[in-house]
């Protein structure tokens, strides 16, 4: 039997990652700035283990994510402005949708609008080939709380690499930056919307928002 507070841990382990990673926002106000619009690379690592690999497109306010591992293939398009997240399965022609969370792309103002415990930069530093500036971050409260780094590329307004304390990793390379087609956010007419439930479950998967 599961213990409701090891239920609960999860699921709150859960809403924190998701809201971390999802690190995409137009931000809290219409007259935010235009971020910067890039593609890349992607891969996902548990100690030091590749799990899973991919392409990331990154739009003003919308973000695509394609993931790969030995088993299966999934896409997850990210709409900030509605605050929904679309999954969907291409070998099934499927989809289905859930909450997003949203957080903001500057890591100053994520450290001054997130609950957590301690937040702040460290130092300017390379990675992933980039100039970046390393932020830390402890979230959450008590025995649900978690630490994270994040190296934040300036010129992209976005982390090109995130680790979290227990072992899973996040990388991107490869970085192309300019205009993205918005054919690459739009679900294909010929998809089907099911429950969340009737999906093949995308356990093998970190789960990233």
């Amino acid at each position: 039997m599961v213990r409701f507070s090891t239920l609960v841990s999860a699921r709150s382990r859960h809403f924190w990652i998701q809201a971390l990673l999802s690190l995409l926002s137009c931000g809290w106000g219409a007259s935010a700035a235009a971020l910067t619009e890039f593609s890349a690379d992607i891969r996902y690592l548990n100690d030091a283990v590749p799990t899973a690999e991919g392409r990331l497109y990154v739009s003003d306010h919308t973000i695509r994510e394609e993931r790969q591992n030995d088993k299966r293939r999934e896409v997850r398009i990210t709409d900030l402005y509605q605050g929904v997240l679309y999954v969907l399965d291409p070998q099934r022609g499927e989809y289905h949708q859930q909450q997003a969370y949203p957080v903001p792309r500057n890591p100053q103002a994520f450290c001054a609008e997130m609950m957590l415990a301690e937040c702040g930069f460290q130092a300017t530093e390379a990675q992933m080939g980039r100039q970046t500036e390393r932020w830390a971050a402890e979230l959450g409260f008590g025995e649900l709380s978690f630490g994270v780094v994040a190296w934040y590329d300036p010129e992209i307004q976005y982390p090109v690499r995130i680790k979290l304390n227990s072992g899973i990793v996040q990388e991107l390379s490869n970085i192309e930056q300019g205009r993205l087609s918005s054919a690459l956010f739009s679900i294909p007419f010929h998809y089907r919307q099911v429950e969340a439930g009737s999906m093949s479950q995308s356990g093998d998967f970190p789960q990233w928002p």
